[in-house]
C-alpha cells in the first residue's frame, strides 16, 4: 500500500512539473511578486482537490467546498493539459527529423513562440472543459422498450437512474431537476442503480434532498442499491437516509411488486471494504424463492465481467451503471471497454438482457467528454 501511495504521489508531482514547464511562458518572471504569486496560485490549484478532501473528511464542509469545487475542475484540466502538450511535444520530436523552424523552440519565459503554443494549448483545454460542462449540464431522457412473455398483469413503465453522485458539487437544485424529470414520466416505480451519493453522505443528509425525495411520485415506490461510492463514504448512513425517505434499499434482497415484477438488488462488489469481510452473497443464496413466472429485474451497480451467474439464475433484465459510459472523460473509455464486457448500452446473453447506463451525474469534475448523462425510461410490454 505504501509503495502504491508513494508512486501516486511521485506521479502527481511529475505531472505537476510537466504542466508547469509547459504553461510557464504565460507567467510573469519568477523573480517578481507577480511571478511568485502566479506560481503559488498554480500550486494551490494543483493540490486543491486534496485539500478539499482532507477538510471534508474532518467535517469542515464550508471550508472544503471552494477547494473541492476548484479541485474537481483541475482534475479534468490536468488530464487534458497532459494530452494536449504531449501531442505538441510529439510533433516537436518529429521536428528533429524534418528540421522546421515552426516547432523549434523551448518552453522558456520570454520565448514568444513558446508563449504562443502555451496559450493555444491552454485555450484548447479551456474549450474542452466548457463543452464538457455543457454536456454534463443537460442530461437526456432515453426511452427503451422490452417485450416479454412473462406473466405481467399490465404493461409497466419505470425509471432507471444511476450514478447521480449527490454531494458537495451537485446537490439540491441538481436533484430537483431530476425529480421533475421523473415525475413527468409518471412511472410505476423508480430504481436507483447505485452511487446516489458521491461519497461522504453528510452534505446530502444536511441538504434538501430528503424533502425532494419525498416529492417523487410513483405507483409502487423507489428501490435502490449501494454503489462503490456509498461504501467509499458511509453506506450505513446513506442507507438509513434513503430508508427514512421512503426508498427501499435492497442489499442482496428482493422486492416483489404486485404486477408480476420482482426486483433483485445486489450488494456492491466493494461492500465490506471497511470491515474487510465479504458482504456480497451469490445470487443463488437469496433468489431461491423468486417466482419464475415473474419478470425479474436485477440491479447490480458494477457491470459483471461475466454474465454467466445472471443468465443461469434466469434474470430477465439486468441493470447497471458505474462506468459513466467511458469513465466520463475521453479517452478513458479505452479502460472501461477492457474491464467490462458491456460498459454501455444493451447486451444480450442467453435469454437475459442487460443494460448499462451512462449515469445521470458526474464524479469529480462536472464535465463529460465521452458520453451524455441520461435518465432511462424503460417500458415492459407483454406480448
Amino acid at each position: 500500500m505504501f509503495k502504491i501511495l508513494a508512486f501516486a504521489i511521485a506521479l502527481l508531482i511529475g505531472i505537476g512539473f510537466y504542466i508547469y514547464f509547459r504553461i510557464r511562458p504565460l507567467m510573469p518572471e519568477y523573480n517578481t511578486w507577480q511571478g511568485v504569486l502566479s506560481r503559488a496560485v498554480y500550486v494551490l490549484f494543483f493540490i486543491s482537490f486534496i485539500i478539499g478532501y482532507i477538510l471534508q473528511s474532518k467535517g469542515f464542509y464550508a471550508f472544503s467546498f471552494p477547494f473541492t469545487y476548484i479541485g474537481s475542475w483541475v482534475l479534468a484540466a490536468i488530464m487534458y493539459f497532459v494530452i494536449v502538450f504531449l501531442l505538441i511535444d510529439i510533433f516537436r520530436l518529429g521536428n528533429l527529423l524534418f528540421k522546421t523552424d515552426f516547432l523549434s523552440f523551448t518552453y522558456a519565459v520570454g520565448n514568444e513562440k513558446a508563449r504562443m503554443f502555451s496559450l493555444c494549448g491552454s485555450i484548447v483545454v479551456t474549450l474542452i472543459l466548457i463543452c464538457g460542462a455543457l454536456v454534463a449540464k443537460f442530461p437526456v431522457t432515453k426511452h427503451i422498450t422490452f417485450d416479454t412473455t412473462k406473466n405481467l398483469t399490465q404493461n409497466i413503465k419505470f425509471v432507471l437512474v444511476s450514478d447521480v453522485h449527490l454531494g458537495m458539487i451537485n446537490c439540491d437544485s441538481f436533484f430537483e431537476r431530476l425529480k421533475d424529470r421523473i415525475n413527468a414520466e409518471n412511472p410505476d416505480f423508480v430504481v436507483i442503480a447505485g452511487d446516489f451519493f458521491d461519497g461522504d453522505p453528510y452534505p446530502v443528509v444536511n441538504s434538501r434532498v430528503g424533502d425532494i425525495l419525498d416529492e417523487i411520485r410513483t405507483g409502487c415506490g423507489i428501490y435502490a442499491i449501494n454503489g462503490n461510492h456509498e461504501w467509499l463514504g458511509n453506506a450505513y448512513v446513506a442507507d438509513e437516509f434513503l430508508t427514512k425517505h421512503g426508498v427501499k434499499v435492497l442489499r442482496d434482497s428482493v422486492a416483489k411488486l404486485p404486477f408480476g415484477v420482482t426486483i433483485i438488488g445486489r450488494e456492491d462488489l466493494s461492500a465490506g471494504m471497511r470491515e474487510k469481510v465479504k458482504l456480497r452473497k451469490s445470487l443463488e443464496e437469496f433468489t431461491k424463492d423468486v417466482d419464475s413466472n415473474d419478470f425479474t429485474i436485477l440491479l447490480d451497480h458494477q457491470p459483471p465481467r461475466s454474465y454467466d451467474e445472471s443468465v443461469n439464475a434466469g434474470i430477465d433484465l439486468g441493470l447497471s451503471g458505474h462506468t459513466h459510459a467511458g469513465a466520463q472523460l475521453w479517452p478513458l473509455f479505452l479502460i472501461t471497454r477492457r474491464l467490462y464486457k458491456n460498459d454501455y448500452g444493451i447486451y444480450r446473453e442467453g435469454n437475459s438482457t442487460f443494460y448499462t447506463t451512462s449515469g445521470y451525474g458526474t464524479w469529480g469534475p462536472p464535465v463529460r467528454t465521452s458520453s451524455r448523462p441520461e435518465m432511462v425510461v424503460i417500458e415492459l410490454v407483454k406480448k
